[in-house]
């Protein structure tokens, strides 16, 4: 959306622009200042959606606390906590556009992206963070996923055992959805990328 608004703005001036048909051209400066001002303001939304995601997380634990404590429910309790602390930790470790999922994340080809892949440094660099960051990193976003479908099924073992009365309504499927929902806004927030955008509409002032 920013892009979509500021394309005028970054236009290349002519000589047959007058002064009526829009704004001022801006220099090199004015134009780095701007497209910093916006990539500012999308890192600090995305620090805001994150802490309220992560709120989020930590309050759908609460009813499997209680639960926790009766046989019958330990054991998908005792799931259901781990899947939530899982997700807290994916949204608290990695940056606010990376699901940790390969195919979502490649999904999100933005400028920078494609400046970055072209880089032989730049995947070096990639290597070595993903062999340092340990196996936790690498595979608990799909270990999570997996944790899921188990939750799931077996909340729907109890229930066709009599478990009607014990289990409250989305029980097995409450990790899930919350799971869900903080891939698609990570997602989201990966798919944007004011600096690389914008930066391919810089332009030079003639005569300068």
């Amino acid at each position: 959306m920013a892009t979509a608004r500021l394309r005028r703005t970054f236009q290349y001036p002519t000589d047959m622009d007058s002064e009526d048909d829009g704004p001022e051209a801006m220099d090199e400066e004015e134009q780095e200042n701007l497209i910093h001002t916006i990539s500012t303001q999308n890192a600090t939304r995305n620090e805001q959606y994150t802490t309220l995601l992560l709120i989020l997380t930590l309050i759908s634990t609460l009813p499997y606390i209680r639960t926790l404590f009766t046989p019958r429910t330990t054991l998908l309790s005792l799931l259901s906590l781990t899947s939530l602390f899982s997700t807290a930790y994916i949204l608290r470790s990695f940056p606010p556009g990376t699901t940790g999922i390969a195919f979502l994340d490649s999904l999100n080809n933005t400028p920078s992206a494609q400046i970055q892949s072209r880089s032989l440094a730049a995947k070096k660099a990639a290597l070595l963070q993903a062999s340092d960051a340990g196996p936790v990193r690498m595979y608990l976003p799909y270990l999570n996923v997996g944790l899921c479908v188990v939750l799931f099924g077996l909340g729907g073992v109890v229930a066709r055992r009599g478990g009607e009365g014990v289990l409250w309504w989305g029980f097995e499927g409450l990790p899930g959805v919350v799971y869900v929902v903080v891939v698609l806004a990570k997602w989201i927030m990966g798919g944007v990328d004011p600096e690389g955008e914008l930066g391919g509409l810089r332009y030079g002032l003639k005569g300068a």
